[in-house]
C-alpha cells in the first residue's frame, strides 16, 4: 500500500492567495509574454545615397544612446534584397561585418535593419523588450501596390510600402522610442543626397507608357494620310484606275486595309520598343556598397 496520500488542497486549480499582484508587474509579465507595444512610425523623406559605413554608423549611434539606459541586451540584425531576386540574411552584426562586398556583382534594392532591445525600466520588474525597425530601399511598385492593396486593409501598410525610407519602433517606453527615431532621422539628413533625374529622364518615365500609346494609334492612321496624299502615283504603279467602278473600289479597299494593317504593325513594334527602353531607365542607385552598386553608379 502507498503510504503517500496527496493533499486535499493539490489539484489542477492552484491555491487562492489573498495578495494581489501589483499591476505594474502584472503589465511588465503581461508585455513580456504576449503583448503587443505601442507603434510609432516614422516616414523620411528624401533620395539618399546610402554606404558601407554609414550602415555601421548608425548602429554606433543606437548603441551610444543605449548605453545611457539599462540595457540587458541588444541585437542587431540586416537583411538585404539584391537584384537577380536573391536575399541575404545576416542573424547578428558580426555575420554582416564578415561578409567581403567586393565580391558581390548584384545590385542592392532594399537594406531592412532591425535592432531588439531589452530594457530594464522604473516600476518593471523584468526587462521589457523594444525593437526598432529601418528599411531603406526603392518604393514598391504601381502594380505591386495595387495588389497590396487587395490583400490587406492596413493603411499604415501601405504608407509604408509607398515610401522608401521607413523607420518603426515598437516600445513600452515613450522616451526611449522618440530618442531612437529622433537619431535615425538626424542620420538619414546626414546621407548623401542622390542625382536627380533630368527634365527628359522624368518625362519618360512619367509620360512614357502615353507616348508610346499614342504612337501605336497613330502609326495606321500616318500611313493612310500618306497614302491619300500621294494616291495619284500610287494608284497607277499598283494597277487601280483613276475612273470609279466596282473593281477599282475592290482594289483601294483592299490596298488601304493592307496599309492600315501595316501601319497598326509598326505601331505595335515601336511602342514594345519604346516600353522595354523605358523600362530600363533607372534612377540614381540608394546604394553604392556592393560591385554592382558600383558598376550601377557608373
Amino acid at each position: 500500500m502507498n503510504n503517500f496520500e496527496a493533499p486535499e488542497t493539490s489539484g489542477i486549480v492552484p491555491h487562492k492567495t489573498e495578495a494581489m499582484i501589483p499591476l505594474d508587474e502584472f503589465k511588465s509579465l503581461f508585455y513580456q509574454l504576449n503583448a503587443k507595444p505601442d507603434t510609432e512610425i516614422r516616414l523620411l523623406p528624401g533620395k539618399k545615397t546610402l554606404e558601407l559605413a554609414d550602415i555601421r554608423n548608425i548602429d554606433e549611434q543606437v548603441a551610444a544612446k543605449l548605453n545611457n539606459h539599462d540595457t540587458v541586451a541588444k541585437i542587431a540584425s540586416i537583411n538585404f534584397i539584391l537584384s537577380n531576386k536573391k536575399i541575404k540574411d545576416y542573424c547578428t552584426w558580426a555575420e554582416f561585418e564578415r561578409e567581403n562586398w567586393d565580391t558581390v556583382n548584384e545590385k542592392i534594392q532594399t537594406i531592412t535593419i532591425n535592432w531588439d532591445i531589452l530594457i530594464k525600466l522604473p516600476h518593471y520588474q523584468l526587462p521589457q523588450r523594444h525593437s526598432m525597425k529601418l528599411r531603406i530601399g526603392n518604393d514598391i511598385p504601381p502594380k505591386d501596390i495595387i495588389q497590396l492593396l487587395l490583400t490587406s486593409d492596413d493603411i499604415a501598410e501601405l504608407i509604408e510600402a509607398k515610401t522608401p525610407t521607413v523607420c518603426k519602433v515598437d516600445f513600452i517606453n515613450n522616451i526611449i522610442a522618440i530618442e531612437l527615431l529622433n537619431i535615425v532621422s538626424n542620420w538619414h539628413e546626414g546621407l548623401k543626397n542622390s542625382p536627380e533625374p533630368n527634365s527628359i529622364h522624368k518625362f519618360f518615365k512619367k509620360q512614357g507608357v502615353l507616348l508610346s500609346e499614342i504612337i501605336r494609334y497613330a502609326s495606321p492612321v500616318t500611313f493612310l494620310a500618306i497614302f491619300a496624299l500621294y494616291s495619284n502615283y500610287v494608284f497607277p504603279f499598283v494597277g487601280i484606275k483613276q475612273e470609279v467602278s466596282i473593281d477599282s473600289l475592290q482594289k483601294i479597299f483592299i490596298f488601304m486595309t493592307a496599309i492600315f494593317m501595316a501601319g497598326l504593325f509598326l505601331g505595335l513594334k515601336i511602342e514594345s520598343f519604346i516600353d522595354k527602353k523605358i523600362d530600363k531607365l533607372q534612377v540614381y542607385p540608394n546604394f553604392c556598397i556592393t560591385k554592382g552598386d558600383e558598376n550601377a553608379i557608373e
